[in-house]
């Protein structure tokens, strides 16, 4: 069983509903809030291990 703690959640909306999904890194979470905004999914988030929410128009200011 793996131990590794999901530290990001990524999540956002589409016609079909809701995702939420659990990334490790700063890094996947970016890059899977992206993919989900160019699949067209709305209300894309990323929640951080210290619970700051942040918005898509606050990613690029995230990266380190």
């Amino acid at each position: 069983m793996d131990k590794t703690q999901l530290q990001y959640l990524v999540s956002g909306r589409d016609q079909s509903g809701y995702v939420s999904l659990g990334r490790t890194t700063t890094a996947a979470a970016l890059k899977k809030a992206r993919e989900l905004l160019q699949e067209g999914y709305i209300d894309v988030r990323i929640c951080t291990p210290q619970g700051r929410i942040l918005l898509s128009d606050e990613f690029d200011q995230f990266e380190a």
